[in-house]
């Protein structure tokens, strides 16, 4: 097992403290009103209504690093906008086919509702 250490000053992702996997999945759950709307062997999928974010945790493996996905609803100007963040743990190349991935499975699974 390898161990991540973070520097002093951790990165931040949708206003929160960027974690190993575990850690982060079990602090995001743990926040009063989120709900986990999937969970796989490798993705973990949770809603906060609170906070109006949707966060997307793709589980490391193999060579794939750990990838958080943040999307955050904002109004600006009189639109509903969403605001995507993402940040993983590991080789560039690698975190861009993570979140590439992610994100062409995201929008396969919302066409029907851009229609």
């Amino acid at each position: 097992m390898a161990l991540l250490s973070f520097p002093a000053a951790a990165q931040q992702l949708c206003e929160r403290e960027i974690l190993p996997f575990a850690e982060m999945v079990a602090a995001i759950k743990s926040d009063p009103g989120t709900e986990v709307t999937r969970e796989t062997a490798s993705v973990t999928e949770i809603q906060d209504p609170k906070r109006l974010i949707i966060w997307t945790l793709v589980k490391p493996s193999g060579g794939q690093p750990a990838a958080y996905i943040c999307r955050r609803v904002v109004q600006e100007g009189g639109q509903v906008k969403i605001h995507l963040s993402a940040e993983c743990v590991g080789q560039t190349l690698n975190c861009d086919g993570v979140i590439g991935r992610i994100l062409s499975e995201q929008n396969r699974a919302t066409a029907p509702l851009r229609r």
